[in-house]
């Protein structure tokens, strides 16, 4: 079937497909509930690169996409069953069963090779986790707002501080600072466990907790998004005559 391919059909079922496919993966899970299928994320995970993950992410998955198109093209489009859509959904079942057996196990190979650590192919808050240690996390203790430093106006040099001579914070009926500036406050507190704390524990979508009801198993999403791609690199691809 090599003397038949058409690379340019090819290509562009290709990467149909896997653009398809890839929306699908990002946008039907959080309106069933559940987190995303993160897998530019965890295939971009595995690289020594101190760049974001999606960049190598982006690539390997359109990579893979497009590569097992013309494996589709070259092996299995003569022999496979039944109209074009559905020899493409049945060739997809291939990387189905790749996906959620072996996928994992060999990114958290290709991690440990690479040095980069755990694979983030299981874990959906390995990434863009929003409550990870970080410099610009106004939580993160390296630039936390209420720790005590050299230059905080509440420590050595508080202004309203009481003083015996000349306290411009002496209760009188003028007192600028009668309502206390430095009085430390719950509701002032960018760190206060509060419904709107970022990092509070109601907030962290990686908090450890009980397990959400319902929902579809995550091999029956990747089986739904590996048939949509299976299903348009079928309809869209031709041979050459």
């Amino acid at each position: 079937m090599v003397g038949r391919l058409d690379p340019v059909s090819a290509l562009k079922a290709g990467v149909l497909g896997t653009l398809a496919m890839t929306i699908v993966m990002y946008g039907l899970p959080p309106l069933m509930g559940s987190p995303p299928m993160d897998i530019m994320a965890a295939l971009g995970s595995v690289f020594p690169f101190k760049i974001s993950p999606y960049i190598f992410g982006f690539l390997v998955h359109f990579g893979f996409g497009i590569g097992l198109t013309f494996i589709y093209a070259v092996f299995f489009y003569c022999w496979l069953p039944g109209p074009t859509w559905l020899k493409g959904g049945l060739f997809s079942l291939l990387p189905w069963l790749f996906a959620i057996t072996l996928l994992g196990p060999s990114l958290q190979l290709a991690a440990k090779i690479s040095g980069t650590g755990s694979s983030a192919a299981a874990n959906p808050c390995a990434v863009r986790n929003p409550c990870a240690p970080k410099a610009s996390n106004p939580c993160a203790p390296a630039a936390n707002p209420c720790a005590v430093k050299p230059v905080n106006p509440c420590t050595v040099s508080n202004p309203c501080a009481v003083k015996a001579t000349a306290n411009p914070c002496a209760v009188k009926s003028s007192n600028p600072c009668a309502v206390n500036p430095c009085a430390v406050k719950p509701s002032a507190n960018p760190c206060a466990s509060q419904s709107a704390n970022p990092c509070g524990v109601q907030k962290n979508p990686c908090a450890a907790g009980p397990a959400a009801g319902g929902g579809i198993p995550p091999q029956v999403l990747s089986l739904i998004v590996h048939l949509i791609y299976g299903g348009i690199i079928g309809a869209f691809y031709r041979p050459r005559a």
